[in-house]
């Protein structure tokens, strides 16, 4: 598996993973848990698509589930 860099000063509390069981997103935040951050995987580094203070509203609005059907 390849080094990957994920974000500094985050947990990482779901990964989502495609049909070839690869990690195409996350979804982390702050100690603090007031806001939840949604990355997409982008070569070796995570690029960040979204915050929400609702985890799911983020997967809804980036078409999560549909990219982890692809």
């Amino acid at each position: 598996m390849r080094d990957v860099k994920y974000p500094t000063g985050e947990t990482v509390w779901v990964r989502y993973l495609n049909k070839k069981g690869e990690t195409i997103s996350i979804i982390t935040s702050k100690r603090e848990r007031d806001w939840y951050y949604l990355y997409d995987l982008e070569g070796d580094t995570f690029a960040k698509r979204g915050k929400s203070k609702d985890p799911p509203e983020l997967v809804e609005k980036f078409g999560v589930y549909e990219r982890m059907r692809a």
